[in-house]
């Protein structure tokens, strides 16, 4: 028995061997109900009502419901389990094979979101068979599609099937557990509160086509793009800090060393305002540059369909994430004004909605402080800013107080290196699983005792 499973079982058979299923399933494409199958039989089997709902064929969504006394309203426990592709990236083990490597588990989606959809399932099952009814009706949803948009997952449900995931509260992805630089200890408890708004803007500059052997000599519409995309990535939004994002960086300082940890003290102490010399030396971090301002940055690019044709139409998508406090026209505006080329049309890809927020304090905040405590003893614990979004902003368009956690501990240096969610290599502690799981564990038990 490797390291990875002999930790896993110790800490609990059901979430070992559910983390070592849903990963060896590729979703990057669909097949959620593949994947979902084997949990379904598990919730049946503990006598837990549970269904999977599909948005199409072989996208399917997992809902069950664990029965409370109803002394509160309900509790929505939320992951997906569907993740990013892989094509193009190179990966030192199969992605789709759990692999246990000098302490790491690698895998598509160990990190994003599928530890916690098993952390969730373990946490839920024993709950069910503990004989003891929870305070309010415990709802578990493990969805489709969240890494295209939530149109196959949560917004479907949201949209056809609310009755089934309606709660009070919602706890989803998008929070941290937050290692030290040696991986030794938990140094940071990250309770999302808030996400940036993702919207996708398109470029298209146009030509007239033709022959690749008579090129046009007035206007070429691959170098008019080329030129809007050097000014959109030369383009900086203002930088300011949100109150959420304020005790983020001052949390940061204390790790941080250098110049960089005195900008950070320097800009959570000056608040909105981030002075310009703060501003050059966090903007060069790309972690924390997230955290201060709107970006934008072009991700992909189509021009013509064969390689001796010219283009009528050369297109870039180019990807934002927009702070809670802006809005998406006066990004719109922003692109428009640093392209300053009428020939560069802008249009918007599909609208996901805003990203919102929750407020923090109150009941999820003290449990999750609670739980933290008891797990971790004096770790800081913060609300936080996801750079990235969430299917949490559906949810709380229709009114849930939604929250992101984390049940997968990791480091910020492995963020940096690109071996986090949705990068070649990702990858996660094995030995902090286990207590990813725990916490989980904690936070439910705090909000339904």
């Amino acid at each position: 028995m490797n390291l990875l499973i002999a930790l896993l079982i110790c800490a609990g058979p059901v979430d070992g061997e559910v983390l070592r299923q849903l990963l060896a399933v590729d979703t990057s494409h669909g097949g959620e109900t593949k994947a979902l199958e084997p949990v379904a039989q598990r919730f049946k089997s503990a006598g837990v009502p549970v269904q999977i709902l599909e948005s199409s064929a072989g996208r399917g969504n997992l809902i069950a419901r664990i029965a409370g006394t109803g002394a509160h309203k309900p509790l929505l426990l939320l992951a997906h389990i569907d993740v990013v592709p892989v094509e193009g990236q190179k990966w030192n083990t199969p992605p789709f094979q759990p692999s246990e490597k000098d302490g790491f588990l690698y895998a598509r989606g160990v990190s994003d979101d599928k530890a916690m959809a098993s952390a969730i399932v373990a946490v839920a099952l024993e709950l069910a068979k503990s004989g003891q009814r929870p305070s309010r009706d415990v709802i578990v949803a493990l969805t489709a599609g969240e890494e295209t948009g939530g149109f196959a997952g949560v917004r479907w449900l949201v949209e056809n099937h609310f009755d089934l995931i309606d709660a009070e509260l919602a706890l989803n992805e998008g929070g941290n557990l937050q290692l030290d630089e040696s991986s030794q200890r938990v140094d940071q408890v990250g309770l999302q509160v808030s996400e940036k708004t993702f919207q996708t803007f398109r470029l298209t500059a146009r030509g007239k086509g033709g022959h690749s052997s008579v090129p046009p000599t007035d206007v070429d519409p691959a170098l008019t793009l080329a030129r809007a995309l050097v000014r959109v990535g030369e383009f900086r939004f203002p930088a300011h800090a949100l109150p959420e994002v304020k005790g983020q960086l001052a949390a940061a300082a204390a790790r941080e060393k250098g110049p960089l940890a005195d900008a950070l003290r320097s800009a959570a102490a000056s608040a909105p305002r981030v002075a310009p010399a703060d501003e050059q030396v966090i903007g060069r971090d790309r972690v924390y540059n997230a955290l201060i301002r709107t970006t934008c940055v072009t991700t992909m690019l189509q021009g013509s369909p064969q390689d001796n044709v010219l283009p009528t139409a050369v297109e870039a998508q180019v990807n934002c994430r927009i702070l809670p406090d802006e809005s998406i026209d006066s990004v719109q505006a922003a692109l428009a004004g640093a392209i300053a080329d009428p020939a560069v049309e802008i249009g918007r890809v599909d609208a996901f909605g805003s990203g919102g927020a929750s407020p923090a304090g109150g009941e999820v905040e003290r449990a999750v402080r609670a739980a933290a405590a008891k797990l971790w003893g004096d770790v800081r614990v913060l609300p936080i800013l996801q750079a990235g979004a969430t299917d949490s902003r559906y949810l709380r368009q229709k009114g849930m107080v939604a929250y992101g956690i984390s049940t997968a501990p990791g480091t910020l240096d492995d963020q940096r290196k690109g071996f986090a969610a949705h990068g070649a290599n990702e990858r996660r502690p094995v030995r902090w699983l286990p207590e990813g799981t725990n916490f989980l564990r904690q936070v439910v038990h705090e909000l339904t005792h």
